[in-house]
């Protein structure tokens, strides 16, 4: 499936759980916007070279990226307990620079893992924290392995909980868990286009539904 329709339905699961919590419009469109990023984020784990044959190419990921690095950059701002929130900003900047800097999207994820990692540890931020480690292993797996299984939704999960928990707008959770789910289900072999499954159970077991 591609990013376009990625993004679309991870959105629409966002509009779902602003709808069902009863959101005011701003947390409404947060949400969305959320749910849409999410919706792209298994695909992580996909090699620049196959940019133009899988799901997310540059471009999406240069959006996602930037997108990363706004929220990094107001977080460290207005978000942080901490007094020192340059590392953050400095973080933030690299996010919305470093694709058009770094041709490898291997080593640009690995990197930007890396930097996000070490900005969650200066804030005292977990999301922050589990997202660098998170991006920074999908660098280096192979496509559709673990970010397209139950433990990628688990860990992901994880991270919308302490997300939700910093940032105080509920539904945050919810939408990472559907998000990604539903990434996960429209990758699914049962659906037009696709040439292979999710195997969901990995890496206990080769399954591929």
């Amino acid at each position: 499936m591609d990013g376009k329709t990625h993004f679309i339905v991870g959105g629409i699961a966002g509009v779902g759980v602003a709808n069902y919590i009863g959101a005011d419009l701003s947390t409404a469109v947060s949400l969305t916007l959320l749910g849409g990023c999410v919706g792209l984020v298994p695909d992580l784990d996909v090699n620049g070279t196959l940019a133009k044959r899988v799901t997310m190419n540059k471009n999406w990921l240069v959006f996602l990226l930037g997108l990363l690095g706004i929220m990094v950059i107001i977080y460290s701002v207005w978000g942080s307990s901490t007094n020192f929130p340059w590392l953050g900003i400095i973080v933030g900047s690299g996010l919305l620079t470093l694709p058009s800097i770094i041709v490898k999207q291997k080593m640009m994820l690995l990197l930007t893992g890396l930097a996000i990692g070490a900005a969650g540890i200066s804030l005292q931020s977990t999301w922050l924290i589990m997202l660098g480690v998170y991006i920074s292993i999908a660098s280096r797996l192979p496509h559709r392995s673990l970010t397209h299984s139950l433990i990628g939704l688990g860990y992901f999960s994880g991270f919308g909980y302490f997300l939700e928990q910093d940032i105080k707008i509920d539904g945050v959770m919810f939408v990472c868990s559907i998000g990604y789910l539903s990434h996960l289900i429209l990758d699914m072999k049962w659906i037009p286009k696709n040439r292979r499954g999710v195997k969901f159970f990995q890496p206990f077991s080769k399954l591929e539904l």
